[in-house]
């Protein structure tokens, strides 16, 4: 599961279900810290990649030129 991260400017990954037992959360992993800026939303995109949307230009984020946006990225 990938999860956006507005007041930590991040995407979240979290593996859920394990062998046997689909309860199983994995531990947390920060991808593109930093890198876009405060992100709104994530969805999966057609090709194994996301679709990320940033939101800087609320009055709370450090907005730069092209803010806001929605960009695709392919995670490893």
């Amino acid at each position: 599961m990938y999860l956006a991260g507005l007041r930590g400017a991040r995407l979240w990954r979290v593996a859920l279900g394990g062998p046997g037992d689909p309860a199983v959360v994995g531990e947390p992993q920060a991808l593109l810290t930093d890198e876009l800026g405060r992100l709104r939303a994530v969805l999966p995109g057609p090709d194994d990649g996301l679709w990320v949307l940033t939101n800087n230009t609320d009055g709370r984020g450090d907005p730069q030129p092209g803010d806001d946006r929605i960009v695709h990225v392919t995670v490893g």
